[in-house]
């Protein structure tokens, strides 16, 4: 999938040409842009290397992620993982 959404043809971020949608142009994978792609491919990175369920990767917003020096990432969590019932 990571092969897939990268390369140039999926990957880069195209503007926004409108449409009509018919059956046929679904099975040409165009489901989502780059934003779209991207976006699913830094969740399924989270949640792999956070070992994150994908209910709690949704709950992580903008402002819980600050991007650091050498393309590292700090993400706080707005909940404890330990947390049974999901308290804070």
């Amino acid at each position: 999938m990571y092969q897939f959404n990268t390369e140039p043809e999926n990957w880069d971020i195209k503007d926004y040409v409108p449409g009509t949608r018919h059956k046929d142009e679904m099975a040409k994978n165009e489901w989502g842009g780059g934003r779209a792609r991207r976006l699913l491919t830094l969740a399924y990175n989270l949640a792999f290397t956070c070992l994150l369920r994908f209910d709690e990767v949704l709950k992580i917003q903008v402002h819980d992620i600050t991007v650091l020096p050498d393309n590292c990432l700090e993400v706080r969590l707005p909940f404890r993982k330990t947390s049974q019932f999901g308290g804070v």
